[in-house]
């Protein structure tokens, strides 16, 4: 737990962190679309 990214564990750096950060990005976007249309269409049916 001393070193958070060893140097020998991964051969490229820059590329995990950025495809893991547009990975929750993505991931993230499409949820948050998906509750607003959950919840839309919740409402226009309730009422």
């Amino acid at each position: 737990m001393s070193s958070p990214a060893p140097p020998d564990d991964h051969d490229e750096p820059y590329r995990q962190p950025l495809d893991d950060a547009l990975f929750a990005i993505v991931v993230l976007a499409v949820t948050s679309v998906t509750l607003i249309i959950f919840v839309l269409m919740i409402t226009l049916w309730m009422s």
